[in-house]
């Protein structure tokens, strides 16, 4: 490719360059190129000509070096056959994006903290300037030591202590829910939780449900620990027989389950088992993955807002990174919202 006029020696252009022909400084290219405010239209229209006269692209690589930090922003999610993780995932990376960031991703699936930790390290190695946690399994002190506190830390989604986070109000949620159950008239009203939910989180959905049976004046169960796909469940350390939990004259007529893609399990559990949806079984789900509103499953479920949640999570970090969010971890909470739909109805006669 022929070089440019003003570079006749076929270097690539510097930012030196733009600020000689637009007649600026060099910080002012660079505010311009970041987008920063307190650029004028006309300063800020010269500098971008002279951009696309020369050819210039910023380097990203010389930034960095001089910062001693990467735009790159870490983002640890869980099990990916989850569609939660992938919805709020790409709206962190939109939000990230438009930040001037671009996201790694780290999958830290499963339980096992030796393999979250080695995830947590590989990503150190590219020196983030900032980690987002969508999932977080683990119990060892030693993935906060490794963060230390030189990088800051947003869990999004979901709440750890040593680290600002924003979350749903899962407690909230979970009464939505249950009440929602309790107002068509149903009384006996299970509490099934599957893998893929923080322990907090799963914690503070029992809680809710706990709370509005409770007010309701009418029994709460203990967590039903199901396996999707399997045909026993684990309450309070004994095994049961999912079938008998929701038969029989004392089964449950309607379920709460701890997230969307356990409830959707149980749609299909409840079909391959002759269970009318919702004749015989009502389901409410949480999160309000985009599955849950396809025709042939149309759960009703509680929707975390999830744009919100990526928005605020990645404001916050960005915040701890320029020094403008100093103290202790800040813990926000957001509002969720019920969404019914053909899965809940009033218990048979």
């Amino acid at each position: 490719m022929a070089s440019s006029p003003t570079h006749p020696s076929g270097r690539d252009p510097t930012i030196f360059d733009v600020a000689a022909l637009a007649g600026v400084s060099k910080s002012t290219v660079s505010n311009v190129v970041r987008g920063t405010d307190g650029v004028s239209e006309t300063t800020r229209a010269r500098v971008e000509r002279a951009i696309e006269i020369l050819g210039y692209r910023p380097n990203a690589l010389a930034r960095q070096f001089v910062r001693q930090r990467t735009t790159i922003l870490g983002v640890l999610v869980g099990d990916l056959d989850n569609p939660f993780y992938g919805d709020i995932a790409k709206r962190v990376e939109r939000v990230a994006f438009r930040s001037g960031y671009t996201t790694m991703f780290c999958n830290i699936e499963g339980e096992d903290d030796d393999f979250a930790l080695s995830r947590v390290e590989a990503l150190l190695e590219q020196r983030p300037a900032g980690v987002v946690f969508l999932a977080f399994f683990g119990r060892s002190p030693d993935i906060e030591a490794a963060l230390g506190k030189s990088v800051p830390v947003v869990f999004a989604g979901l709440r750890e202590d040593w680290g600002d986070s924003v979350a749903v109000s899962n407690s909230l949620g979970a009464k939505l829910a249950t009440q929602h159950l309790i107002d068509l008239g149903h009384r006996r009203i299970a509490y099934v939780t599957t893998r893929g939910v923080e322990q907090r989180a799963g914690q503070a959905r029992h809680r809710g449900y706990q709370s509005a049976l409770r007010a309701a004046g009418a029994p709460a169960g203990p967590p039903i620990h199901w396996e999707p796909g399997g045909e026993r469940v684990t309450i309070k350390g004994r095994e049961a027989s999912l079938r008998e939990e929701l038969g029989g004259p004392d089964g449950a007529t309607a379920i709460f389950c701890s997230n969307d893609i356990g409830a959707i399990a149980l749609l299909e559990y409840a079909d391959r088992h002759d269970i009318r949806i919702p004749g015989d079984l009502s389901v409410v789900g949480f999160d309000d993955v985009h599955l849950a509103s396809l025709a042939r499953i149309s759960l009703t479920t509680v929707r975390q807002p999830l744009d919100e949640i990526a928005r605020v999570s990645v404001e916050t970090v960005l915040a701890r990174m320029a020094g403008d969010l100093v103290g202790p971890p800040r813990h926000l909470q957001v509002s969720p919202s019920l969404v019914v739909r053909a899965s809940t109805a009033p218990p048979a006669a």
